[in-house]
């Protein structure tokens, strides 16, 4: 009887708490939308409330006033996130499987390099510069994929650890005496789960 008391008190107390977690999360999200109900003048003297003293929609009106800015701002966004994914999948992944294969000369050396990326920079001001006056991607959509999508050295040491535990030694001896095996070879694995690790990448 006892134990059940106690059982019951604690399941209690563990409603309460996750009762407050659940409003912390979720009132922040009806606190933003209701201020998008309410009037900027409003907002303005009184601050932000969850019961304004004056609603308006003057917010939804010029968003549907400025709909084509919008829709032009969500195309770049798909593009970006298309484009970007798509050339940081290509890039990595063409620098991974090289790192993979044992017998690649100084394999450890730049497998080096791409791990001292993660640790060191060239610094803002230099980087910037790289990219405004050599690379000249100011004021162009590629200046939203080079920096942050095209390669990252995380993603390179991540495939290359796929690759080196799921492309057997043999398929590799045969695609040294073949050449043009090595296009092929990243995609032959002996288990069932290809594409594991891009699939796991694209959730990230």
């Amino acid at each position: 009887m006892t134990n059940s008391k106690k059982a019951k008190r604690f399941q209690f107390w563990i409603n309460v708490v996750l009762i407050l977690i659940t409003l912390s999360i979720v009132l922040p999200f009806v606190l933003v939308f209701i201020s998008s109900l309410t009037d900027e003048n409003t907002l303005i003297r009184n601050g932000y409330s969850f019961f304004p003293e004056k609603f308006s929609f003057y917010a939804y009106s010029y968003i549907i006033r400025q709909g084509e800015k919008i829709l032009r701002a969500y195309g770049i966004t798909i593009f970006v996130t298309i484009v970007g994914t798509a050339a940081n999948i290509a890039m990595s992944s063409l620098l991974a499987y090289p790192l993979s294969v044992k017998k690649l000369p100084y394999r450890r050396a730049i497998t080096f390099f791409v791990f001292f990326t993660m640790l060191f920079n060239g610094g803002l001001v230099p980087t910037y510069l790289m990219y405004v006056n050599y690379l000249h991607i100011k004021n162009t959509i590629w200046a939203l994929i080079v920096p942050g999508f095209l390669l990252s050295a995380n993603n390179v040491l991540m495939i290359r650890s796929y690759f080196n535990t799921s492309i057997p030694d043999a398929l590799f001896e045969a695609a040294n005496e073949d050449f043009h095996q090595h296009h092929t070879a990243a995609w032959k694995t002996d288990s069932g789960n290809h594409g594991t690790v891009f699939r796991t990448w694209l959730l990230e």
